[in-house]
């Protein structure tokens, strides 16, 4: 049976990690390793030494989900297969947002590994977020069993490391639409002049920062709705599933002409990257074309 290590950023106790896990179990071996507090919005940060504490929903730890993927990886006397991070409260959409989210981070931290990630996430179509009932949670966990149990079969199509997955919580049988991220961002200000319980003790000026992004989702609020359906944040206005496969590579754009603009930083021209600049993978050894 396919070994799956699940994991997210809300906590061991999350009602969206346990929906998940019940929904994973007639298709896979499931193991639980998650942060033991609500570790949200914590990105790929990780901890050089962190505690863990087995218990009968799984491995506690005290540390964030990255530290959970790497126990798991390196701790635990399981080959896993695949690893699931949710089901998160609340959307992971937009290129922005994936870089914030522990959620997206351990299914990122997996492809780095070498393991295929799913990242699920559940939000609701009129407020993105809100108090989360089992019963919202029934969609995502029928999409993240069907992965699994897809991925176990087939693998992940070539160059794809993670599935970025979000789900509504309202709609009955929704349609899925493969998706990419919208990269579309932007903050709203707040001073002390606005809200007066933002001022320091000190008395200095207080701001206070919003994310914009999800705007365009609020109803009525006059901000454009003109996302194509084909981003993730156009899928979720549209109560459909999204999914995005990822990549965790950061690729290189552009060398030759990124090497004319740092022309003069040095003696001699800049010089772009070639494959014969890079290591030899069989001897370890690097060419050099200067």
């Amino acid at each position: 049976m396919t070994q799956v290590l699940l994991t997210n950023d809300d906590g061991l106790d999350a009602v969206g990690l346990r929906a998940v896990r019940e929904a994973l179990a007639p298709v896979a071996d499931v193991t639980v390793v998650a942060p033991a507090d609500d570790r949200s919005g914590c990105a790929r940060q990780y901890s050089r030494q962190f505690g863990v504490t087995e218990t009968p929903d799984g491995w506690a730890v005290d540390g964030t989900p990255t530290d959970c993927v790497h126990f798991g990886r390196a701790a635990l006397d399981t080959a896993f297969d695949l690893v699931v991070a949710g089901c998160n409260d609340g959307p992971n959409v937009g290129a922005h947002r994936l870089g914030q989210s522990g959620t997206v981070a351990a299914a990122v931290q997996a492809g780095f590994l070498g393991l295929p990630g799913v990242a699920v996430s559940v939000f609701d179509p009129p407020t993105g977020v809100r108090g989360f009932d089992p019963d919202d949670y029934r969609e995502a966990g029928r999409l993240a069993r069907f992965l699994v149990d897809r991925i176990a079969e087939t693998g992940l199509p070539p160059g794809v490391d993670f599935l970025n997955c979000n789900v509504p919580a309202t709609a009955s049988d929704p349609p899925l639409r493969v998706t990419e991220p919208v990269h579309d961002f932007d903050v709203r200000l707040q001073t002390a002049d606005a809200n007066p319980d933002t001022e320091t003790a000190d008395g200095a000026t207080a701001y206070r920062l919003f994310d914009a992004f999800y705007d365009p989702l609020v109803p009525d609020n006059g901000v454009p709705q003109t996302d194509p359906p084909g981003t993730d944040r156009g899928a979720i206005r549209r109560e459909v599933v999204s999914v995005s496969p990822l990549s965790v590579g950061y690729q290189t754009r552009a060398p030759t002409e990124t090497a004319t603009l740092c022309d003069g930083y040095a003696d001699g021209p800049a010089v772009a990257a070639t494959d014969t600049d890079r290591p030899d993978e069989a001897d370890g050894e690097t060419t050099d074309t200067n």
